[in-house]
């Protein structure tokens, strides 16, 4: 799993960059930042709910999972295009949700060892990284 990681840790660049560049002056505008990590934060979000799809299959009720499934991203887009204020804890909720949901269905237990903890630990960093934008 060493390009997983890899790979994993990557994708935190955008979230933690632009974190970062949203409290940094004169390096981009406050709205410009705002908007890019959010569209990152979307794009990633329906990235992450799709690790639910191949776990649908073989579950008692694939309808109930697929329709969360689906709701992730969904609901990520609608926050962005109906609540831009509001959007970034709503998508924070989003992915501790997400994390929930692949805990408490007991997907964990069909990742690779490792696997789950390395979850958390993306989960929690990209909670951090939006309540750095949110305030």
């Amino acid at each position: 799993m060493p390009l997983i990681r890899i790979l994993s840790y990557a994708g935190l660049i955008p979230f933690v960059g632009l974190a970062m560049a949203s409290h940094l002056p004169n390096y981009m505008t406050s709205s410009e930042t705002h908007w890019l990590f959010m569209l990152y934060s979307c794009l990633i979000l329906g990235f992450m709910s799709g690790v639910l799809w191949p776990v649908l299959f073989t579950t008692k009720s694939p309808q109930y999972l697929a329709l969360i499934a689906v709701s992730f991203p969904v609901i990520s887009f609608l926050s962005l295009a109906l609540l831009p204020h509001m959007a970034v804890l709503i998508q924070a909720v989003l992915f501790l949700a997400l994390r929930l949901v692949e805990w408490l269905c007991g997907i964990d237990k069909r990742y690779p060892k490792g696997y789950p903890l390395l979850r958390w630990k993306l989960t929690a960093i990209v909670c951090l990284t939006h309540l750095v934008v949110l305030i």
